[in-house]
């Protein structure tokens, strides 16, 4: 069973969300009573609170929250918010509601406008981040479109319009053999909003009231309501829109909107699918499909309906949050692959290679090595044919795919990611990263600087550490330290997480020299973790270290120094081994540990494209180690599909 997972999509009118439990099962999230709630807040009273659709018009707006991003802090009736708890009092609802249906705490994902920059992107999930106090995945909303799509045949294409309030966003999909690609993009930054006030203009116009059509401040008294007035408009002729005083109700129809937006729309469409068809890589498709709220409008798929056949997807609104929790559970992206490359060898031409492998298989697999394909490198790093090809990451790119990997937290039972006041990143107080000339060795116990061929592989680190549930940080130093540097992993159960990015060409070599650096590790005074026992990848299990390796005391005399004898035997608790898995175990002794016991310590470590993961548990028992450290292998997410 898979982990549950709540996807958010914040759009600058309706916030919608949707789960998945345990079993697979995705639905819409049923928030305060609306699967489609307001993404905006109100000021009554002097506080901010979210908006309700019957909300007085009179009500002070504070607009779409992801409007105001790059703002720090707002002042409301004097008293400054921060852009944070502003986030907070929009998504808290969202999150307890999830909690409620579920029962236990989700993994969030968050959906992104693909066209925003990195720096926003980062700066969007600080936010989340500190307002739900939860690590946050960022899903751009192109890739969860294209994951929403009903699966197509290999070479079948077809478009795809995310139809929003501030834009409608188009994507030029084609079947893959490894699941959707996106060949073309474009955007037309006028949606929905736009349409909705153009709307509202013309209905206050007709009604006699030329200078409210005029006034900015009836944009946002009146659009919400004429919006919910259009979308009902798909169950009847006509609606009455009450509006404030002096213009009091009007009358909404069907033909008010179809003549408003047959001109609107048939000029958006008109343009953003030219465009699409000029930044496509690949002919597109004229079949079109629809989603977004403003897909409800019949004059939508009606101005679309010119262009070629149009579907509108089930419950439009929920579609990039259905998309985005099946982008999460794939273990693949295959929204960049390439298109099929034609095999023009000749049969003559396919003898076969070094190790039997054909040239043509060798060509289907990217033009890996024959000697790659076949033999398996020292340490069990088979390499595949998805682990070539693509470039190396730009360094810049290095800070959001290492984070993106990392588990998240409440996803390891039993321990709790702990947020740090200094030592962390300025970005993100969870976790922290290192260049490659700071970083760290990913063998023995992890204190020593990388050195040798790992040193010269390593691009990036970012680490987490999730401390047992019974430790409650405070100002001092050991397990209960708020200062990353001043943590004691020795003196509390606790798991320590790692995401090493290493450059493409430096894989074997560095997976190598970590295996061989953790056959000769140190016991010296400055390791607090000593007597390193590899687990082999075959055979049988060694178990855990039988003693604590102490530091030799100067002494006159030639007899020789008798390690002590481990103040725990606790039993081993066994680790799932594979071709592409190293582990090891350590201890460090009673008379150096924060806990004046033995502590026992397992470390995983799996590859994953250019991503290493290293997950490091300490506990007082072997068995509950090896435990901890295999539930956190497992909580890491899938490295980027162009990692690999």
């Amino acid at each position: 069973m898979s982990h549950p997972v709540l996807a958010i999509d914040v759009g600058a009118c309706t916030l919608t969300a949707a789960i998945r439990d345990a079993s697979g099962r995705v639905t819409p999230l049923l928030v305060d009573g609306t699967t489609t709630p307001p993404a905006r807040l109100v000021v009554q009273a002097g506080q901010p609170r979210p908006a309700r659709e019957d909300d007085p018009v009179t009500l002070a707006q504070l607009g779409p929250l992801v409007d105001r991003l790059d703002v720090p802090s707002l002042v409301i009736d004097g008293v400054s918010w921060s852009i944070e708890a502003l986030t907070e009092l929009l998504l808290r609802p969202v999150l307890e509601a999830a909690l409620t249906q579920l029962g236990t705490t989700p993994q969030i994902v968050l959906i992104v406008p693909s066209t925003w920059t990195p720096e926003l992107r980062r700066r969007f999930q600080r936010i989340v981040h500190a307002a739900l106090t939860r690590t946050v995945t960022l899903i751009p909303s192109d890739k969860a479109l294209a994951y929403a799509l009903p699966a197509l045949p290999v070479g079948a294409g077809i478009v795809a319009v995310d139809c929003g309030a501030t834009d409608l966003s188009a994507i030029a999909v084609v079947g893959g053999e490894r699941g959707p690609r996106i060949i073309g993009r474009a955007q037309s930054d006028s949606g929905g909003d736009i349409f909705d006030r153009f709307l509202l203009a013309n209905q206050l116009t007709d009604a006699g009231f030329p200078d409210q059509a005029l006034d900015a401040r009836w944009g946002f008294a009146g659009v919400p309501r004429v919006r919910a007035a259009r979308e009902a408009l798909a169950d009847s002729d006509a609606v009455t829109v009450h509006l404030p005083r002096p213009v009091g109700r009007i009358t909404l129809s069907e033909q008010d909107v179809d003549a408003t937006g047959a001109q609107y729309f048939a000029h958006q469409f008109s343009e953003l699918l030219t465009r699409l068809d000029e930044n496509a890589t690949e002919p597109i498709s004229h079949r079109l499909t629809l989603s977004g709220g403003l897909a409800y409008d019949p004059a939508v798929p009606a101005a679309a309906r010119v262009h070629g056949p149009v579907k509108v997807m089930a419950h439009p609104q929920h579609v990039l949050c259905r998309g985005a929790l099946t982008f999460a559970a794939a273990a693949i992206d295959s929204t960049d692959d390439p298109g099929p490359r034609p095999i023009t060898d000749t049969d003559e031409d396919d003898e076969p290679a070094p190790g039997g492998i054909s040239k043509r298989t060798l060509a289907l697999f990217g033009g890996v090595g024959a000697s790659v394909v076949v033999i398996a490198v020292a340490g069990g790093l088979a390499l595949s044919a998805a682990m070539t090809g693509a470039p190396d990451f730009r360094e810049q790119e290095l800070p959001n795919v290492a984070a993106s990997v990392l588990p998240a937290n409440q996803s390891i039972t039993g321990v709790s990611l702990r947020s740090w006041t200094d030592g962390a990143d300025a970005t993100d107080a969870t976790t922290r990263s290192l260049s490659a000339a700071d970083a760290r060795s990913l063998a023995c116990g992890g204190t020593r600087p990388a050195a040798g061929t790992e040193a010269d592989g390593m691009r990036w680190q970012s680490s987490r550490i999730f401390v047992s549930d019974d430790t409650a940080p405070d100002t001092g130093v050991g397990a209960k330290a708020t200062s990353w540097d001043n943590f004691d992993p020795s003196a509390a159960t606790n798991v320590i997480v790692t995401a090493a990015i290493v450059g493409r060409d430096d894989r074997e070599s560095v997976w190598q020299d970590i295996s061989a650096s953790n056959q000769r590790c140190p016991s010296t005074k400055d390791d607090l973790v000593r007597t390193i026992v590899v687990i082999p990848q075959t055979g049988p299990d060694p178990g855990p270290p039988s003693y604590a390796q102490e530091i030799p005391v100067a002494s006159t005399s030639r007899t020789p120094t008798t390690p002590p004898t481990s103040t725990t035997r606790a039993p081993q608790g066994g680790v799932t081994m594979s071709t592409q898995r190293q582990a090891w175990r350590g201890l460090t002794p009673a008379s150096v540990s924060g806990t004046g016991t033995d502590m026992h310590i397992t470390c995983v470590l799996d590859i994953d494209g250019v991503v290493l993961k290293r997950s490091c548990a300490t506990a007082e028992d072997s068995g509950t180690a090896d435990h901890l450290a295999q539930q956190a292998a497992v909580a890491f997410n899938p490295a980027p599909e162009i990692t690999r």
